[in-house]
């Protein structure tokens, strides 16, 4: 073996800038290796490609020579398909059938390049219509295993080149159109226009899925569209499969309530604190106490300065073993801003008194922007560590609530030459009385592929 410190040292300032032109003499000695590019993959030595359905399934592995300015012959470098290193990974194995290589088991570099190609040919009728290639799941692993140079870099001897196709309907649109909001009873009760961009994404073969905000509508709002040709386009709601997840909305909450004992602190209701046991006064802002209540109803509530969709009560408890005990009865209230009244969550379970615990309290959801807790002990008063209170944003507009499905109406079409959608559908709405017919158009306008941005022409 020849010097690999040696080796190592052109190719840390060689190989990886691949600026050949820069060097005024060859080197003693010469290596191989594959790129240390990433197409985005986080795993070791992986390298994310992507093929375009309708723009030929071909793609090229490819290895480097370094340690000279120009090649004047033909080199090579053997190579395996090693499993093994898929060990540990999220990839499976390309099976055998899926691709075919223009050499199986050689990369060779002509003379006057520095570059050593096989071309996978991906076959089109088994491996677009497995939806597992559609995302990066599949991978060729390649191994260096010989060359007719001095060495193979070590560090850069593997690769696993994870493939997955698109369609090429895939990218960013240029989206412009128009809706209209409508009562069953036909009455108008909003419209608005469009003009944004969306992203639809390879599903399978011609079927790509909307990114969510079509039409305005609502961040939980995806379709899928499915091009089966021009005049055939067939829409259908996909609800978004990364829902906006419950938090403790009290943390932003206004606290009030209708009496604490001067020495103790409403804010701590809604402090963060993480009480150790029910005697725990560590909070930031110590507990709450309503010290002589004595059998009196009392509350604390919050205000929002919005409205959630409220489901979940946590409160802990705070007793000092004298004037404050825990509640012997307790209730929770929601603010109906369509009735202006006060009205007792519907159908609550574990309404809790116990001691060292989060009492948890949950009930249907509800929609309001302010939310109160009723307590009381027969003997004495009663106090709290932390209350805290769990939802999601309620929807604002008449179109961001919560969708039963989509129809396709009118006309609807993809003009290939001008790659553009022509979509025309209607929205109804779970348990309302009103739904939005929108007229859309998609244009293509670019998609990034393997980190290039392609742009249309």
């Amino acid at each position: 073996m020849k010097n690999i410190y040696k080796i190592l040292f052109f190719i840390a300032i060689g190989i990886i800038s691949g600026c050949y032109d820069d060097y005024r003499n060859d080197y003693a000695y010469t290596t191989v290796a594959f790129s240390n590019a990433t197409g985005g993959a986080t795993t070791p030595h992986t390298l994310f490609r992507t093929v375009v359905m309708g723009e030929g399934l071909k793609l090229d592995a490819g290895i480097y020579l370094a340690g000279v300015r120009n090649n004047n012959r033909e080199r090579w470098a053997n190579f395996v398909i090693d499993e093994s290193l898929l060990e540990g990974t999220p990839y499976e194995l390309m099976p055998e059938e899926y691709y075919t290589l223009s050499n199986t088991s050689r990369f060779i570099i002509p003379a006057g390049d520095f570059i050593g190609r096989v071309t996978i040919t991906l076959d089109s009728s088994v491996f677009v219509n497995d939806k597992n290639a559609a995302k990066y799941h599949y991978a060729i692993p390649f191994r260096l295993i010989e060359s007719s140079e001095d060495s193979i870099l070590i560090t850069q001897s593997t690769q696993i080149l994870v493939i997955k196709y698109i369609n090429h309907f895939e990218g960013y649109y240029e989206h412009q159109g128009s809706f209209v909001t409508i009562s069953d009873d036909g009455t108008e009760l909003n419209k608005g226009t469009i003009n944004n961009a969306l992203l639809l994404s390879t599903v399978m073969l011609d079927t790509v899925r909307t990114n969510g905000l079509l039409a305005s509508l609502g961040d939980n709002f995806m379709m899928t569209i499915c091009a089966t040709n021009k005049d055939r386009i067939f829409i259908e709601y996909f609800p978004n499969p990364n829902p906006v997840e419950p938090t403790n909305i009290a943390l932003t909450a206004k606290p009030s309530t209708d009496y604490v004992s001067p020495w103790e602190n409403l804010y701590a209701i809604n402090d963060g604190a993480e009480p150790a046991n029910s005697k725990d006064r560590s909070g930031p802002k110590g507990i709450y106490g309503n010290w002589n209540s004595a059998g009196i109803w009392r509350y604390v509530q919050y205000d929002f300065d919005r409205y959630y969709k409220i489901d979940k009560s946590d409160v802990y408890w705070f007793t000092d073993e004298g004037g404050l005990l825990f509640p012997d009865e307790i209730f929770i209230e929601y603010w109906d801003s369509e009735r202006e009244v006060w009205v007792e969550v519907p159908n609550p379970e574990g309404y809790g008194t116990e001691g060292n615990m989060w009492n948890i309290t949950t009930f249907d959801p509800v929609v309001t922007n302010k939310i109160r807790m009723h307590f009381r002990n027969g003997r004495e008063s009663c106090g709290i560590i932390e209350w805290r209170v769990w939802g999601v944003p309620a929807p604002v507009g008449l179109e961001e609530a919560e969708i039963e499905k989509v129809t396709p109406i009118g006309v609807n079409s993809y003009d290939p030459e001008k790659n553009t959608f022509t979509l025309n559908y209607r929205v109804d709405y779970l348990d309302n009385d009103y739904y939005t017919e929108a007229s859309v158009t998609l244009k293509w306008r670019n998609r990034i592929r393997d980190g290039v941005n392609e742009w249309k022409k």
